[in-house]
């Protein structure tokens, strides 16, 4: 059985750029599922209030017992990976009374994990990268995998992740091919 592996940074940006060329909701909603680790679901149940524009955070409401977290939504010089642009520009073109911030084609309920699975696994399809790759998952393994090459606190990294326990971070660090966390330093 092949194991899910987290995206490159050149295969993130490749997925990110055909999402922009086909639809800024889904560039949007793909970008924040990768920048705050989030799951299919959690970020297809995004509501507009859990988005501030004021002080640039979001708040994540975590399934499968994890924490809710507040995070802050980045500025980046890279266009494809500018949280706070995308987020304007989004909210500018939406035009419906939804309380979803992606809400589904039909304009009235949010998307469902599996549709956002079946977004990301198309894009990922059309940018080339290989079928472990392909699972909305595979990017919360991403940012973990950066985050700990980039040498994160473990305990930073927990919390951004969304992870009550240190000890789950072991998953996602596991899947990685590069430089890996020692599971002692988890505890």
């Amino acid at each position: 059985m092949n194991r899910m592996q987290p995206l490159s940074r050149p295969e993130i940006l490749a997925v990110l750029k055909i999402a922009r060329a086909n639809s800024v909701r889904d560039h949007a909603l793909l970008l924040l599922c990768f920048a705050h680790g989030m799951r299919a679901s959690e970020c297809g149940q995004l509501l507009l209030p859990d988005i501030s524009t004021k002080d640039w955070t979001i708040r994540i409401k975590r399934v499968k017992g994890s924490l809710e977290t507040l995070q802050i939504l980045s500025a980046n010089s890279e266009c494809l990976l500018d949280e706070r642009r995308l987020l304007t520009e989004w909210l500018a073109l939406r035009v419906n009374d939804s309380p979803y911030l992606f809400p589904s084609r039909n304009k009235r309920g949010s998307l469902s994990r599996v549709q956002v699975y079946r977004m990301f696994r198309a894009y990922c399809e059309q940018a080339g990268t290989a079928d472990t790759k392909r699972g909305v998952h595979a990017l919360k393994h991403s940012l973990g995998q950066r985050m700990a090459d980039g040498g994160c606190d473990v305990k930073e990294m927990r919390l951004a992740l969304g992870h009550k326990s240190l000890s789950s971070l072991s998953t996602i660090l596991r899947c990685g091919q590069s430089k890996r966390i020692d599971p002692g330093r988890l505890h």
